[in-house]
């Protein structure tokens, strides 16, 4: 592995690391201070449409100013939104909805800083001289393993600190991220052609090519379809039936993470058993079983049993099995779309799939207060059953076994 790739790994690890605590510590920030499910899905919702919406403007942006640059910025500005969030949860007098708009700041900026960072994953693992399978691999493992370590930290944090102060961690995170990125990472643009053609065209333009490129391909249009809702149902289960869970039980705020560590050994188990058999198994009857069997089967031990070890025991089964789903769907993206255009198709893509995310914690919210957990958490299961089985029914899921010639891919882009 080049001292590249392993400085935007490491950097991926440490600011994952501080994401993963927030992710915890702000849901239930609000959940104890409000004691409203619903709420606790409204600053979900506040943070991840910005997310979600940032990510999608900011793909041209990417394109036209580089990647790294891009990204270091973006990190750099969320020290100060993410440690602007307990400054103000420890003064009076200050409202909930001031609380929601530094949310939804922090949650943009990550927006950007991610778009940045998965356009510069592709260039950075051709220069390490990689196979796309084994580098994306690699860094769905470094995700995992940041989860593995940031849940149950941050239940531990936020037992003995307390849910405002633990953020200041997640603040630090993005401040070592920008730095090693911009310090120790030297992928820039494509090439010099692609550059000075993503300068001449304006922002407009360049955001359209995004939505046309994703419009001509069948496979990514049915990925885009099937992570909208999937994405809804996980962030129902984490940032609202999680936390209910813990709250209605004996455990306390410390066992928040539980969950997430089993799932996290689970999914790094998983990986690395991926990373070596990667080469040699099917991609789409890969990841549609997976898929189906993995991502429903937490939301149904919440639903079918109040059971920890059982809980636990799937966690650590879905985490092996869903461990295969992000190398598998991120290799046969980088390997279809032009370098060039990586930023904004690769932002509309994740705009569209992860849109389902902001409105997953209202949702679970309502339904969670309206119906109860168990209930909640059955519904989603079976919606979640309902849309992973389109790998196995639909034509277009065949080309994930397919490799695009690169030829296709400029034709396809300039449509």
């Amino acid at each position: 592995m080049s001292r590249q790739l392993g400085a935007l790994l490491t950097a991926e690890a440490i600011s994952m690391l501080g994401s993963r605590i927030t992710f915890v510590a702000v849901p239930w920030l609000i959940l104890v201070t409000t004691d409203s499910a619903l709420l606790a899905g409204v600053a979900g919702f506040a943070e991840m449409l910005p997310y979600v919406l940032s990510g999608l403007i900011g793909g041209p942006i990417v394109d036209r100013v580089g990647p790294r640059p891009t990204a270091v910025t973006a990190d750099a500005a969320s020290v100060l939104a993410v440690a602007g969030i307990p400054l103000i949860a420890y003064c009076e007098g200050v409202s909930f909805g001031a609380l929601l708009v530094l949310i939804a700041l922090a949650g943009a900026l990550r927006g950007f800083g991610d778009a940045a960072k998965r356009a510069l994953l592709p260039r950075t693992i051709a220069a390490a001289g990689l196979s796309t399978e084994r580098g994306t691999a690699m860094y769905d493992g470094t995700c995992r393993a940041s989860t593995l370590v940031g849940l149950p930290l941050a239940g531990v944090l936020i037992a003995t600190l307390g849910p405002a102060a633990v953020l200041l961690f997640d603040a630090l995170s993005f401040a070592v991220s920008a730095l090693i990125i911009g310090v120790l990472v030297r992928v820039g643009h494509a090439d010099a052609a692609a550059r000075a053609e993503s300068k001449q065209q304006g922002y407009a333009d360049a955001l359209r090519d995004g939505f046309r490129y994703v419009r001509g391909d069948r496979l990514i249009v049915g990925v885009m379809a099937m992570l909208f809702a999937t994405n809804l149902f996980d962030q129902a289960f984490a940032t609202v039936f999680v936390p209910v869970w813990v709250r209605d039980g004996p455990h306390g705020p410390a066992a928040l993470g539980v969950i997430g560590t089993a799932f996290g050994l689970g999914a790094v188990a998983g990986n690395l058993l991926y990373t070596v058999l990667a080469p040699r198994l099917p991609r789409r009857r890969t990841f549609g079983i997976c898929f189906f069997l993995g991502g429903p089967a937490q939301l149904l031990a919440l639903a079918l049993t109040d059971r920890v070890w059982v809980v636990l025991t799937t966690a650590a089964i879905a985490g092996a099995l869903m461990s295969t789903v992000n190398p598998i769907l991120m290799a046969s993206v980088y390997r279809r779309i032009p370098t060039h255009l990586h930023g904004r198709v690769i932002s509309v893509l994740i705009a569209v799939s992860w849109a389902g995310i902001p409105f997953g914690g209202i949702v679970g919210g309502w339904a969670t207060d309206v119906l109860g957990l168990h209930t909640a958490a059955l519904l989603a299961a079976i919606g979640y059953l309902a849309v992973t089985v389109s790998p196995f029914l639909f034509p277009a899921w065949q080309e994930l076994d397919e490799t695009p010639h690169p030829e296709r891919n400029k034709a396809v882009a300039t449509v």
